[in-house]
Parts: C-alpha cells; structure tokens; sequence
C-alpha cells in the first residue's frame, strides 16, 4: 500500500517537472519574440525622437531611411483604352504595404495594394503591380508609391506622365495594347518629370515647379552617356535628390549594350572615382540597381578638374577598355554641388574639344559658377538650381531637353561618303568588299549591288551593314560578270552620299604571275607595318592565290634584294598572309637597278608560260643606281610595270597619275601611282587589282586563240517585248562569259559563263530581231552566232463583257503588255456579222461602255491590242446575249369567276421599235402544277379603254378566260423576241367562286368494279365542282350531295356544306358502294324530289348527275321537260366505252358524255357555266316563282300582344295565300287566306306564343294553276314575351351577282368629248319619271336616289345620347316618305309590266329610295343593308337594333367600308344605276384615322357627305370631311338634346342633294361564260 502511494507521488513530481520545462521553453521563445519586437519598437521610438528633434531646428528634416522606397519602377500607358498599369519591386526590407497614389491637379486617387502574406520579408524578386482605369486622356498625372510599415513611411518614389489622346508615335509603345507583365528586358515606357515634389511626404515645406511644355522622347539610339555626380556632401536628402535626377533620366534612355544606349557613372574624388564603365551593366535593371547603391562619402574633397580629364584622357576613348565606342556621340551630365579643390577651366577645354561630344552641366548648392560655365562652354547652358538640392530632381526634363537639344546640333552635321574602297577575292564567287571607317556619327550602312549590262535580269540584292563591320562586306554566289556596288552611310537624321564602285567577277579568275619590290631603304618601323600589313595584305587579298590562278611574289631591297617570298613557295592564300606576318627588314641605300636585275633574273625564274608577268615596284625616293637598262629588258620580255612612290608632294591622299616624267624607272612604267604616306597606301588596291585584271585580259587576247563558239543557240518564251536565248553549257576555263547584242538597240548585255539562258526585254511587239552572241574570256572573243526571231504580238487578256443596263455593255480587259499604245474594240451581231460601232481607248484604258446594243440580240465584241508601227494584234472575242428585260408590274387587275384580267407594263426601248417582234407569254397552271392555259399576246396589240385608268398607251391588258370557279391559279409572264426569252414574272390568285342564288344537288353513283385511280378520280372532281360555288352563306348557293345506290345516301346537307373544310372533308372520304343497278326511274325522280323538296322559291334548282357505270336513260325521265317543269335544270355527266358531242338543250338538260376519267377536268367548267346560265335563263317554273314571290315580309308585334305579319304583293296578283306558323317541332297553325290586291299587305293573328321560343312565319302565294312561291321569316320571343327577328327572307335585289361579264365603263360625257381637250363637266337632266313618283309620293326626296346613315358608336357616344339619336334618325326617315316613293316605284313598275313596255323604261326609273344603316366604332358594321320597298315599321325595327360597340372611332375606315361593301355602295345592282349616293355622318368626335383621305375617294366617286357633328368636333376637319360648301354640308352640336332642332335642316339638305344626280354610265360588257 505505501509502495503505490509512493510511485504515484513519482509519477505526479515527474508531469510537473516536465510541465515547468515545457512552460520555461515558451518563456525563452517568447522571449526572443520580444526581444527582437522590442528591438524594432526602439528603433521605431529613436526614430520618432529623432525626427520631432530635428523638425523643430529646420523646417526641411527629411524622415530618415528606415524603410527602403519601392524599386525598379516600369510604367505602361494605353491611351486608346484611357489605363495605365505600373510595376515595381519591394525593397531588402519587405514592408507591411505599399500605398499607391495617382493624382493630377491636386486631386488624388487612392487605391491600396496590400502585399501578399505568402511573400517572405526581404524577397527581393517579386513583382508587384497595379493598375488605374476610366483616366482622361491629354491630361497630366503623377504617380505616387511609398513602401509602409505600421505607421511608419519609406521615402516615395513618383513618376509623372502625360497620358496623350493618342497612341505614342515610339515604335516601342506601339505593342503596348495590354496590360501584360513587364518583361525585364523592356525599357521603360514614357516616364515624364513630376509635377509635385520628390519630398512632399518628408518635407513640410515644399515648391511647386511650373509645367514645362517639353515632352521627352525615349532615345533609342547609340548614346554613351557619362554621368559625373558630386557626392562629397553628408546632407542624405542631397543624394536622394541625385538619385531621382539620374533614375528619371536613365527611365529615359533605352539601355542595352549592342545599338543602344551606355551609362557609365563618375564622381569627383581624387582617386579616379570612376563607379562604373560603360562595359558594366547591359540593361536598364542593373543600371537601375547601380545608381540606388551609390552612396556619399563624407570629408571627401572634389577633384572636378583631375576627374574631367580623366574622363576625357581614358574613360570616353574608344578604346575598348572602358566601353566608349566610335561614330557614337558622348553626353556627359556634370551634377556639382560644391567648389572644386583644383583648376578646371584647361580640363574642362579639353573635355569640350572632343570631337561628337556634348555636356549637359547643372549645378547647386556651392557649385561655382566659373567652373560650371567652363565645363558647359557658356553660363547661359548652366542649369542652376538656386533652391540648393531641394527640389533636384525636378530639374530632370530641363537637362534632357538641353541634352537633346545639343545631340540634334551634333546629328545635324553631314555625313562624309564612305572611302579608301578595297577588294578581296576569296573565290570565284565570293568576294570582299572592304572601306575605311568614318570617324563620323555613323549609324549603319545600306549596300546594294547588281550586275551591270544584264538588263532586267539583273537582280538588285540590297544589305543592311552596322559600324564596324566595313572591314569585310562578303558577296556571295556571284557569277563572272561585271558588278556595281554601292554603299550609303546613315546617321541619325543624315545620310551620306552614295558611293558607287564596280567590279568584273571574270578577273576572280585572272592567272598572273606578280612580282613586288619593297623598297625598305630609310624606312621606320610604322611605315613598314603600313607598306607590310596594309598594301601587301590588301593587295594579295584582291586576288585568289592558286597554283591555277595568280602567283605573288615578294623581293625587299635596300643595298641587296632579298627574295623573301618566292612566286611558286606561297601558293595558298593564308599561307602567304603568314608570311607577310613573318617579314622584317633592314636599311640601307636605295639600289633600285639591282634589284630589278634580281627581279629578271631571280624572280621570274620559275614563272609560267602564257601567263601575264606583273612586277610592282614600290619606292620612296629616287634609285642610288641605274635602272633604265633593267627595265628596258623587262619592257621586252612583256613584263608589265606597276611604278608606286611614296612621300611625293601630291595634292591629296589618293593615288595621282602622272606621265610627264623622263627621269627614272617611271618613264617605263605602265601604271604610276603617286601617294603621300604610306598610311594610304592600300587606298590604291581597287585600282591597281583592276588594271592588272585589264592587262592580264589584253595579254590573253594577244596570245591565246579565238574562244570556242557557243552551240545550240535557241530562242524560247518568244513575247510581244520580250524572249528568251539558251545555249547549251561549255567546259571550257577560258570562256568567262557571254556578250549578246541585237539590232534593236546598239546596247549589249553581258553573263557569266554559269548562266545557260537570258531574257531579252523592252522590245517592240511584231517586230524582228537579229541576235548576236559571242563568248568571251581568256583569249580572242569567239565568232558571232546570229539568231533571228520575231516578237510576238500579245491580243488583249481576259476580255469580259457584262450588260450594266437594258441598252448598255460594259466591255473591259486586261493590258497584255505595257508596250501597247491604243485598244480599238468593235461591236458585231453575231448572226448576221453587221457591225454595230467601233471603239478606241488609249493604252491606260482597260474598260469602254457602249449604248448602242439592242435587248434580245447576241453581240461579238472584238478587242485589239494597237502596238508601235500601228501593229495590230488579233481580236480577243467575247460573246453576249443582251437581257431582254422581263414585264414590270405584272399583277391582277380583275378576276372573276372564269377568267381574269392581267395587267403588265409595256416593254419600250429607246431608239428601237420592238412592236412587230416582241410577244408577251402568258401561262396558266393549277395548283397541282398543270398548264391550263397558254396566250401569246404581241406587243402592238391595241387595249381597250378602261374607265377610270389613263395609263393604256403604258399598260398591256390581257383577258384569260375558261376558268373553273374557285381554283388558285399561278400566272407567268416572259417577253419573247429574236429567240430570247426574259426572266419569269410570276403571280398566284383564285378564281371567285359562284356567288349566285342556286339549289345544286350532286347525285353520283360509284361502281364497285371501278378501278383505285377512277374512284380517286371521280373523288377529286366532285370535290372540285363543290369546290366552285360560295356555299358559305344559305342566301345565295345551297349545295348537297347524294351518293345513289339502292339506298340513296345524303352525304353532306346544305347545313354542312357551309363549312367548306367540313365539306372538302366529306367528299375527300367518298368510296364505291353498289346497288344502282336496282335504281328505277320512278326511285330516282323520287330521289331528286326529295332532295328539292326544301329548295328556295324563285331559285334554280341544278341537278348535276355523276354516272360512272350506269346509263343515264336508265333513271332519267323519258321526256327530257318532266323534271324542268319542276324548276330543274339537269347536267349529267356520264362515262361510257365511247365519248360524243356535248347535248345542251337550253336550261333543261346538258348532257357531256366521256370515256375516260381524265376527261373529268375538260369539262368541269362548261358544267360550272351551264349551272350560271339557269339563272341568267330560268326556267319557265322558276320565272313564275319569281313573279309569284311575295317581298320584305317582317313580323311584329301589336300593343295589345297579338302579332302582325307585313309584306309587299308579288309582281303577280296571286290567287290566295297560305300562311302558317311553326316552332321547332310542329306546325301551330296554317290559314288560307285571299286578301285585296294592294301593294303592302297586312295580315294579324292572335299570338298566344310561349316565352323564349323560335318561330318561322311562312308565307305562301299560289296562282290560278296551283303553282305557289314561298317565303319565310324567323324571330323568338324573349322571357318578357318581346319578339326579336332572328332571320329575314333574302330577297332577288339583295342577293349578290356573279361577276360573269368583264364590265368595262366609259362616261357618256367621256365618249361625248372624246378628243377635246381639258375635262367637261356632263350636264344630265333629271328624269322626268323620278320627278312624277316624287311628286305622287308628296316627297322632297328625289327617287333614285340611295341614303346611307353612318352612326358614331364608339365611346364618344354614351347610351342616352343613342337613345335620342334613334328618335331623331326614325322622325328624320319617316318625314322624308321613302316609303310612299317606294310604293310609288313600285306602281309604276307594275303599270308597266301590265302595258308590256318595262323594257322601254329604264331601270332607274323603277328603284325607289335605297336606305342603308352603318354603325361604326374600331370597325364599321351593317345595321341596314342597301334596300329598297321598305315599310315604316320595318325602318324602325332596324333602327331599334342598333347598339354600342365601344372603343375609339374610326371614321375613315367607316367611310372606306362604306364605299367598298357590297351590302352598301359595293353593290353590283347600285353601282350600275346613275343614282345620286347622299353619306349621312353623325359623329361624337375626331376620328382616330386618317379620314379625310377615305372621303376624298368616296366623293370622286360620285357620293355626297354631310356631316353633324355632336360634342367635341373640330369644325376645320368637319369642313374637310363634308361636300362644298362646307356651310351646307357641315353641321355642329354641342348635345344630342339639340338633334331635332336640326331636323328639318338636315332634311331640307338631304332632299336638295338628291336631285343632283350621279354621272350616267353606259355598261360595255366581254361575255366570258
């Protein structure tokens, strides 16, 4: 027990000892954390003491440099989309942020970039940028960096920029398009000098410098610049201001050690206090880096004297050792701020006498001004800073301008043209062109060389040399023939003049033996290295040294000769170079003599047999011996001389020929050359390597025999100024090239031997030309070959012509040749050759247009090329078809139930009559594509005149006729003439469909033996004679169809053939069905009976019978008048084994007989028509219906509750009527009744009818004979027992007319004045029967004429306001007794059918007074159609009807309807009547359309428009509205209370109106059916 107490107090000691060196470990660690805070907390705190100690003593205490400023700063612009981004770099001592600053004009913008917490302190390689966006362009900004630290602050760096409104002309910042990361080899990108001070955040004093309008450019160019900087003083902010200068200068200098700009850096101590050479650092990063480790150095004295020239003496000579090159101008910045301790006025002299060399002096502080005056040349290029080094840094863009000022004055100076031209041939196709270098500011050479004498052949190849490099130019792949070689210096902003020398490749392989005496007699070393290292390296390096090809050889003298390099020892070129390495001489006295004796005797010992000896004689002075025998012996072996001599009085320092000396070797001389120093001894190696090769040349031509002749001479590639010479290839090492001459020109042309063809150029077209060729080289120019050849003659290229218009072409082409001087183009039909005009353009012409081409002809267009000599070449043709233009507005102008009418314009064309060849061709196709129809019309045919059109001598009219009513047509047009066709004009339409009042039953019987393509035949041709009739409305067409068999079937009922889908539908689903075999005659007359039993009184009733097996006399009656006695006209249609003649006995029986079912379409429409022409020829049974068929019957209502049935009498006094009543299931009563014989009869009848019921009143006349005509009318009784007319029987006048005439209407006045000019207004004179029905009628109201009321319905008008207009518009028609005048008419009308002279009366004379009702709001709508024989009840009960449709008014669209609706003014049956049409508007306010224009229209027409105007009417646009007067016409209210005080005014005006008749019309008709 007491042991585990034991090891558990063990064990608890040893977790708290390792508790206590675990809480001591954090102790030492936290320890250190606050020691090393603590350590920069005091140094915060000194630095804070520090800094309040020394603000209080001055006024500009910098704060000191704890934190270092941000580094490496690279500003991008993009001035296109308004940004700009900077970079930059953290210090050694990383910071806790940088705080970023943009401002311009006091106005900063500040964004914050905090470092990344990833970035380790004291990285010195991560970048950071930032960037501002949406900045004003031509605006100046400054930007602002300081590196932060708590609340502690580094020094800030700032650049300023000028952000320009357009793109930096530099070619560096024209790839600046984004914001990408620096690069670090990019130079810095437009800085631009600061508009505030450096120290604004150190000092609390600070200046403002005014803006400088200079903008600095980058220099990009070669530029050594030296920067010599005082740093002798212990003042930081001095230094600081230093560094700033310098950084904002170098951000202006693009630093790269090759072809860029070199900095070096200086300062005044006493020991050479050079801190770098221009070779240290190669870009701008690393000069960047130099300048920031630059420091001060305290008790230091300047040495500005000893410094400058040091400068002069060693650092700016271009020596290599420090960097300084040559041809590049030196600027030396000079920055002082205090005294020198030595004189500098001599040094600073010397520095200025440097040639190419500028300096840019600013100075401050104890700067003297004597010493800054000396080292700049004048007090006035001092830049003095009198602000001691505040504010230094801003004295920046003042320095460069002055600096850039200076360079232009130096790049101003012209530039010398390059000299001292050398050649060296290193191979037969290589060659070394060498020059002295300029001590000019040089930039870069531009060389280009061609061949001479080769014509166009003769490619220019163009190089681009740098300083330097003039000690060797190589030219390769050259060929053995004469050169030019031209060189141009180039400056900054001069350039030298071009320098043009030549060169023969042929003397690169020129075999020479040459022989060269030195005279080394009183000689010094220098001149020896120049006669040794210079002329003879020079003048071996002008020729290809070779066993093969030229030999040299060396003999020195002075007292004896000495062979030092033997003619066949250095055979190789490098070998030779070693040697002349190798040479020494000795002195001694000038025994010229002798050693030309060694020369003949020695030096020509081993030379080769025909091959030219050249000895080369070079000497300082007249020879100690004789030397006239010697040169007499080498003048007869046929050695040729070369005499130079050195140190003569000669006016320049090139080589002087001279001849008129007798004394000496140079009298037997052959070339004398004269030069002043040996130093430009090898300026005369070009001349002297030339007339070697002349003499080697000359000696081949005196020795050697004729050259071979060139073989197989041909000609090829033969051009109009232009063709090619081969030959074939030669061996032969004597041949150097070729010369080739011809007639044409006395200029020859010259190759090389490796070229086997060459192309003459610039000849004259058709011309011949004799070519002689010969070869040349090392011996006798070869014979002559000739080849003759004649040019060819090139026609013009790529003729093309193209139609611009209906009578113009536009021909053009491409020149074959510049060589051409005119084109001349003619102009042909094809067929006929008949030119039609010729044409001439001059040589700078491609294209001619012509305007004398016809539409629909083919055309040959012929263009020749016209050369020199008027030689012509052959045509180049071209072929086209001119465009017969296709017919404009082509389009519908009429269409009816079986034909159209087509308009089109006429086709004319200007100084061509077309009218006896054009044709117009028109084309009919269905919508399954079939042509049905094709017309040729020609052009001459005469229209017919329209009325109403003056367009006829414009406008071709063309009549299609034989259409099947219903069917969609597509019409083509083309113009045909001289076999052309135009494009196609198309247009699609539809026949009407027939709209006549017509009962058609369609029985047809379908065999079951008929084959799948009959059934669908027989289908689709029912379908389409249904498809031929209006079977919408049950007031005109009532169609049914009955399938016969031993049932008869009704397939579709008159109800169901309304819906023409429905329809369509019904007969698509038609299929066999057998038993009309069993059919008898009395079953099938039974069958039509039935389906006519309902059929209308008065309408034709057409029976079209379909037969596809039986026979049609077995089912119809025998006698063919059985079924027409019963109003029935019948069409059959039957297939049999053999077809016959169509039978037609007049409205009774048409009979077509096929014997095929594709015959069903040839005899579709004759059916449609023979359906048309029972109702124009009715059948007697339907003629007696008609006159039987009592009118306008209508019911109503009495006050006591009974009912009243009202109707107009039959033409024909009937002999009783019947007269009953039904619901919807039965008859309620039927009476027989005979009533006196007046025109409206009444009858009454007690009602007892139940509420909200249907009824139909039917009423029936009957003749003598039994033969009766019906007629009905519908209405239904509400829950109040009240009766509402649900439908009224259609009468004959306003049922709707087929349009089977094509009417054509002129005005009797028209054709009356046919021919007289201007328009006379038609006198017509009332008819005298519309007066006396009037009068009878005690009417004012002239009869024949037709009233319209157009009522305002919108909601302008309120519900009491329609309530009084109603009792105003009844009152108003009643006073106006329309109904005694129609009664009136109607007497008249049956006095004359009594005295049979209806006919003698015209038509006008029996209508009465038309009455229609239009209610309008957004759309108009018929209250009361146009009708005539109207009671007054019946008038009341339509007005009663009327009701508000709400929404806006519009007026004009109500006027257009009423003009053009066929239940008003459209009416066929009023629009053929002269009557006088009277437009009643009643309106509650302004319409919302525009419809002043539709009454304009309306009343050209004829009709006359009075207004009245309720409430809000503006009376101008009521004016507009109405007939003149407008005082007349024209009536305004404030209320409806006040529309019967206007009642008698309206009628008095309406009544005044209608007896001013419309124009009469005489109806010109085109039968069609």
């Amino acid at each position: 027990m007491m042991s585990a107490r034991i090891l558990v107090c063990l064990m608890c000691v040893v977790i708290v000892l390792q508790l206590a060196l675990a809480n001591s470990a954090r102790e030492e660690e936290s320890l250190s954390d606050v020691t090393e805070n603590n350590g920069r907390a005091s140094r915060f705190r000194e630095f804070k003491i520090a800094l309040k100690a020394e603000r209080r003593k001055s006024k500009l205490v910098p704060k000191p440099d704890f934190l270092s400023p941000p580094r490496d700063l690279w500003l991008r612009k993009n001035a296109e989309k308004q940004r700009i981004s900077i970079t930059w770099k953290a210090a050694k001592i990383s910071p806790e942020y940088f705080d970023v600053r943009l401002s311009t004009n006091g106005q900063p913008t500040r964004k914050r970039l905090v470092m990344a917490s990833t970035v380790a302190a004291g990285d010195e390689n991560n970048a950071y940028k930032q960037r501002f966006k949406s900045l004003q362009t031509n605006t100046p900004y400054t930007i602002k960096i300081t590196s932060k630290y708590g609340n502690v602050s580094s020094t800030s760096v700032k650049i300023s920029f000028f952000l320009e409104g357009r793109t930096s002309s530099s070619s560096q910042d024209s790839d600046f398009d984004t914001d990408d990361d620096v690069h670090q080899e990019d130079p810095p990108k437009q800085f631009f000098p600061p508009k505030e001070d450096l120290t604004e955040e150190f000092f609390e004093t600070v200046p403002k410098p005014e803006r400088s309008a200079y903008v600095p450019d980058i220099i990009d160019h070669p530029l050594d610049v030296l920067f010599m900087v005082d740093r002798s003083s212990s003042f930081d902010p001095e230094l600081l201001e230093t560094k700033c200068l310098l950084r904002n200068l170098t951000a202006h200098f693009h630093v790269a050690y090759y072809r860029k700009v070199r900095i070096a850096l200086m300062n005044f101590d006493e020991n050479q206090g050079l801190e770098f050479s221009f070779r240290r650092y190669s870009d701008a990063y690393t000069y960047d880096r130099a300048i920031e480790m630059f420091s001060s150095r305290s008790g230091v004295d300047n040495r500005v004297g000893h410094a400058l020239t040091y400068a002069s003496q060693t650092v700016l000579q271009p020596n290599g050792a420090y960097g300084s090159r040559r041809n590049v101008a030196k600027v030396v910045f000079v920055i002082l701020g205090s005294d020198s301790q030595d004189y500098v006025e001599q040094a600073a002299r010397e520095l200025r006498g440097r040639p190419y060399l500028v300096t840019v002096v600013v100075g401050y502080g104890d700067a003297k001004e004597a010493s800054l005056a000396a080292i700049a040349g004048s007090a006035d290029d001092v830049i003095r800073h009198t602000d001691g080094a505040n504010n230094l840094c801003d004295l920046w863009l003042h320095a460069h301008e002055l600096m850039w000022k200076k360079l232009r004055a130096l790049y101003s100076i012209p530039l010398k043209p390059p000299r001292g031209f050398r050649l060296g041939m290193s191979h037969s196709t290589v060659v070394d062109m060498k020059w002295s270098r300029p001590d000019d500011l040089v930039n870069y050479y531009s060389i280009q060389y061609r061949p001479l004498r080769m014509g166009e052949d003769g490619q220019i190849v163009k190089m681009k040399a740098n300083v330097g490099q003039e000690h060797r130019i190589r030219l390769m792949n050259l060929d053995s023939t004469e050169y030019e070689f031209e060189v141009v210096a180039h400056g900054i902003d001069q350039t030298s003049p071009p320098v043009t020398v030549t060169f023969d490749m042929a003397c690169a392989a020129t075999k020479v033996d040459a022989l060269i005496l030195l005279d080394t007699s009183n000689l010094k070393d220098a001149e020896f290295e120049w006669l040794a290292r210079g002329f003879l390296k020079s003048f071996v390096d002008g020729f290809v040294i070779g066993w093969d090809a030229a030999r040299i050889g060396i003999i020195l003298y002075a007292n004896e000769a000495t062979y030092v390099a033997p003619l066949s020892t250095f055979t190789v070129k490098q070998e030779l170079m070693w040697r002349i390495d190798q040479l020494r001489f000795d002195g001694g006295s000038r025994n010229t003599g002798s050693a030309l004796s060694f020369a003949y005797f020695y030096g020509f010992e081993y030379v080769r047999r025909d091959v030219p000896k050249i000895l080369i004689v070079v000497t300082n002075g007249e020879s100690n011996d004789d030397v006239t025998r010697t040169a007499k012996k080498l003048r007869a072996d046929g050695t040729s001389l070369f005499y130079i001599e050195v140190g003569s009085d000669v006016d320049n320092d090139d080589e002087v020929r001279q001849a008129g000396n007798e004394e000496g070797l140079q009298p037997y001389a052959d070339y004398s050359y004269f030069v002043e120093s040996y130093e430009y001894l090898d300026h005369i190696q070009y001349n002297m390597s030339r007339q070697i090769c002349d003499e080697a040349f000359g000696y081949y031509k005196s020795v050697y025999q004729p050259l071979p002749v060139p073989t197989n001479v041909r000609v090829r590639d033969i051009r109009n100024t232009s063709f090619e010479i081969l030959w074939d290839g030669t061996e032969s090492e004597l041949i150097t090239g070729y010369t080739i001459s011809h007639n044409g020109t006395s200029e020859f042309f010259t190759t090389g031997k490796h070229r086997t063809e060459f192309t003459l150029y610039d000849l004259l077209p058709g011309h011949i030309y004799n070519v002689s060729f010969q070869a040349k080289g090392y011996g006798k120019d070869s014979a002559t070959v000739h080849v003759i050849t004649t040019t060819a003659i090139f026609p013009p290229l790529g003729v093309a012509v193209e139609q611009i218009s209906q009578g113009s072409l536009h021909i053009s082409w491409q020149a074959p040749s510049d060589a051409v001087i005119r084109y001349k183009v003619s102009i042909f039909i094809r067929q006929s050759q008949q030119m039609i005009q010729t044409l001439y353009a001059d040589k700078y012409t491609n294209s001619v247009d012509t305007t004398s081409v016809y539409p629909g002809y083919e055309y040959e267009c012929r263009v020749e090329a016209v050369y020199v000599d008027d030689v012509a070449s052959g045509p180049t043709r071209a072929y086209i078809v001119t465009d017969l233009p296709a017919p404009q507005d082509f389009r519908v102008f009429t269409v009816a139930e079986t034909q159209v009418q087509l308009e089109w314009k006429f086709l004319r064309f200007s100084h061509y009559q077309t009218h006896d060849k054009l044709v117009y061709l028109v084309r009919l196709f269905d919508e399954k594509g079939n042509q049905v129809d094709e017309r040729q019309f020609h052009n001459n045919t005469r229209n017919l005149p329209l009325q109403g059109r003056n367009d006829h001598d414009q406008t071709f009219f063309a009549i299609i006729s034989n259409l099947a009513p219903g069917r969609r047509y597509n019409a083509t047009l083309q113009a045909q003439m001289n076999e052309q066709t135009s494009t196609l004009r198309t247009l699609q339409f539809s026949a009407l469909r027939v709209n006549l009042a017509l009962d058609v039953a369609i029985l047809f019987e379908m065999a079951p033996n008929l084959q799948d393509r009959d059934v669908i035949m027989t289908r689709e041709f029912i379908q389409s004679f249904a498809n031929c009739y209006a079977t919408e409305d049950s007031n005109n067409v009532r169609l049914q169809v009955v399938q016969l068999s031993n049932r008869p079937v009704r397939v579709v009922s008159t109800d169901e053939a309304r819906n023409r889908t429905l329809l369509l539908q019904e007969l698509a689903e038609l299929y066999s069905k057998a038993g009309t075999s069993v059919l008898t005659p009395d079953t099938f007359k039974e069958t039509v009976m039935k389906t006519f039993a309902d059929s209308r009184s008065g309408v034709p009733r057409i029976l079209f019978l379909v037969l596809t097996n039986q026979h049609y006399s077995n089912l119809m009656p025998e006698k063919e008048d059985e079924l027409a006695k019963e109003g029935i006209t019948s069409v059959i249609l039957q297939m049999s084994h053999s077809s016959q003649p169509p039978y037609s006995n007049q409205s009774m029986m048409h009979r077509y007989i096929l014997d095929g079912f594709d015959q069903f379409n040839l005899v579709l429409n004759h059916a449609v028509i023979d359906t048309v022409r029972s109702d124009e020829f009715p059948l007697k049974r339907v003629e007696i219906e008609r006159e039987l068929l009592p009118s306008r019957l209508t019911v109503y209502q009495e006050s006591a509750g009974d009912g009243a049935a009202e109707w107009w009498a039959s033409h024909e006094w009937p002999h009783h009527y019947r007269i009953s009543l039904k619901d919807p299931v039965r008859v309620l009563w039927s009476h027989n009744v005979t009533l006196p014989r007046r025109l409206q009869l009444r009858y009454s009848f007690t009602s007892g009818l139940r509420s909200s019921t249907n009824y139909t009143l039917v009423l029936e006349s009957f003749n003598p004979q039994d033969v009766s005509a019906r007629t009905t009318v519908d209405f239904r009784t509400n829950f109040k027992h009240r009766w509402t007319i649900v439908k009224r029987a259609p009468t004959r006048e306003t049922r709707s007319k087929t349009r089977n005439s094509l009417v054509v209407i002129q005005s009797r006045s028209q054709r009356r004045n046919k021919g007289k000019r201007g328009r006379t207004r038609p006198r017509v004179r009332p008819s005298k029967y519309l007066k006396a029905i009037s009068e009878r009628a005690n009417s004012c109201l002239m009869a024949g004429c037709n009233v319209v009321f157009l009522i305002d319905g919108s909601n302008a008008t309120r519900s009491h306001d329609l309530n009084l207009l109603k009792n105003w518009l009844k009152r108003l028609i009643n006073s106006l007794q329309i109904e005694a005048i129609d009664k009136a008419a109607e007497y008249k009308k049956r006095q004359a059918i009594r005295r049979h002279v209806l006919h003698r009366l015209p038509p006008i004379a029996t209508y009465g007074v038309g009455l229609s009702i239009v209610q309008y709001a957004e759309q108009a709508k018929v209250v009361l159609p146009m009708m005539t024989r109207l009671t007054r009840r019946q008038i009341n009960q339509y007005v009663n009807s009327m009701k508000l449709s709400g929404g806006g008014a519009n007026t004009g669209n109500a006027l257009d309807f009423v003009r053009r609706s066929r239940s008003v003014f459209g009416n066929n049956s009023t629009r053929s009547l002269p009557t006088r049409n009277i437009v009643v508007l009643v309106t509650s306010g302004k319409s919302e359309d525009n419809a002043s224009h539709q009454a304009i229209k309306l009343k050209r027409e004829g009709a006359l428009v009075f207004v009245v105007g309720v409430k809000e009417i503006n009376k101008q646009w009521a004016n507009t509205i109405a007939s003149n007067p407008p005082s007349t016409f024209s009536m305004e209210l404030n209320s409806y209370d006040l529309l019967d005080g206007l009642r008698e005014r309206v009628k008095r005006t309406i009544c005044q109106a209608s007896s001013r008749r419309k124009k009469s019309y005489e109806i010109k008709s085109i039968e069609v059916l």
